[in-house]
């Protein structure tokens, strides 16, 4: 999660995609955005940080609702 800020961020300061430290985080963020983009085709490409770690939390969400943790069924 925050890596994609880190991105988000780096892309309103830089915007240059040949950077060194822009093309690291292109590279560990890109599966998530990816996921996000085929999950959601309709998103704008300015929406697809936003949404990823939208997806993020409602993942995290998710697990700690069917696995709560230190209760046995």
């Amino acid at each position: 999660m925050w890596m994609i800020l880190g991105r988000f961020i780096l892309t309103m300061i830089i915007g240059n995609r040949q950077n060194i430290m822009m093309s690291a985080f292109i590279k560990l963020t890109e599966p998530v955005h990816r996921l996000t983009r085929k999950i959601m085709p309709f998103a704008k490409e300015s929406c697809v940080p936003f949404l990823s770690i939208l997806l993020i939390i409602l993942l995290r969400f998710a697990i700690l609702v069917f696995f709560k943790p230190g209760i046995q069924r």
